[in-house]
């Protein structure tokens, strides 16, 4: 963050219910993949790493809060908030230091990201305004309609028109009068920006992104799931030994895989259906049968899998796993292998499918031979 020496704190107010979104949850709460809005949204603060304190005001006896990833977290402050998004804010100005710098976003605008968050920060420590945003330009006809007839009324010169996008940034000490003037002549505006110029100051802007939308209605929930699928399938035979290594858990048998590495088909799957998805080749391009790799663990070929994963901008979703073997039974070892699989991927339990088949006495499977894993796997932008 350049040349900016004022402490600074976000305040992401998460206090509204939804209305719009004509769900029981409130919206902010609701799931896109297998994380919260509010979660994917204040993990972009988290990562900017610049805040001294990230502040969420919640409605009174909010108790999905507690449930939240960041809960816990030493930075995180969660107060009360008011009945309108003007009490909010207002009372979450009550944690800010004076004449320091606050960041206002919405809690249901998830996909802002890290470099937008210091971007505006650097960009108003070289501005003037009172108050600097994110707006985007009007592409679509505007025309004002008359709200009982709905009969247009009027054409609207759209060049005329940018739509307000948060985050957005202010003096503390600016925000708290802007605010105060409003509450005290019950005037309640959609944004900070709108408090600030009633109150006669500057607002400025600069260009936004049009993915950093706000999720109003249930429609909005599909928006940037950009989703890839990946299959991936592995097979070793059996060697005398003392259990098989599945899913990161070793489950006792008379027999071992015959493999290079720990013979993981499950996790060797897995890593191959997510390679397949992005089109970086296979388990065996990526860890040829060479001394670096002899006798690695399945966990730690996932954990280097996945980062060329994330560095594609991908994350994993969630996958389905079926293994194929006449022997060992594995119904009774099906919960532990999930709970494992979710810790080494970081999924939900629920976004994990896990099955074991037989092969009806057919081919190596079914002669005992040895045993196959099948894995469909879904990556999201």
């Amino acid at each position: 963050m350049k040349n900016q020496t004022k402490k600074i704190s976000a305040i992401i107010p998460s206090a509204g219910v939804g209305a719009r979104m004509s769900s029981v949850k409130a919206k902010q709460y609701l799931k896109i993949d297998n994380l919260s809005i509010l979660e994917k949204t204040v993990s972009h603060f988290v990562e900017a790493d610049i805040f001294e304190k990230i502040i969420i005001p919640v409605a009174k006896g909010d108790k999905d809060i507690k449930l939240m990833n960041f809960y816990n977290y030493k930075n995180i402050y969660i107060v009360e908030g008011g009945k309108t998004r003007s009490h909010s804010v207002l009372n979450s100005l009550g944690e800010t230091e004076p004449d320091s710098l606050v960041m206002v976003h919405d809690a249901v605008r998830p996909f802002i990201t890290k470099k937008e968050i210091l971007e505006l920060c650097d960009r108003f420590s070289e501005n003037s305004s009172d108050i600097l945003i994110y707006g985007i330009p009007v592409y679509e006809s505007l025309k004002m309609i008359d709200k009982q007839s709905l009969k247009v009324s009027k054409s609207v010169d759209r060049n005329n028109f940018y739509l307000a996008q948060t985050p957005q940034i202010c003096n503390s000490e600016t925000l708290r009068l802007a605010l105060e003037s409003c509450i005290r002549d019950e005037y309640f505006p959609s944004d900070e920006s709108e408090a600030i110029e009633r109150s006669g100051g500057e607002v400025s802007f600069i260009p936004g992104n049009r993915k950093n939308i706000k999720i109003t209605v249930k429609d909005d929930l599909n928006f940037h799931n950009t989703s890839i699928i990946g299959n991936g399938f592995d097979s070793h035979r059996f060697k005398d030994g003392d259990g098989l290594m599945l899913g990161g858990i070793k489950v006792p048998y008379q027999k071992s895989f015959q493999a290079h590495s720990d013979g993981d088909i499950v996790i060797h799957a897995l890593i191959d259906s997510m390679l397949s998805a992005l089109g970086l080749g296979d388990i065996g391009t990526n860890f040829p049968e060479t001394d670096e790799w002899k006798d690695c663990s399945g966990e730690k070929m996932f954990k280097l899998a996945y980062d060329k994963v994330l560095s594609a901008g991908y994350k994993l979703i969630q996958f389905d796993v079926v293994v194929i073997t006449e022997e060992p039974k594995l119904s009774s070892f099906r919960e532990k292998i999930v709970k494992n699989l979710s810790k080494i991927t970081g999924l939900e339990k629920d976004m994990i499918g896990f099955k074991a088949k037989t092969s009806e006495k057919m081919g190596f499977i079914g002669n005992g031979e040895g045993a196959a894993a099948l894995v469909n796997s879904r990556l999201n932008k």
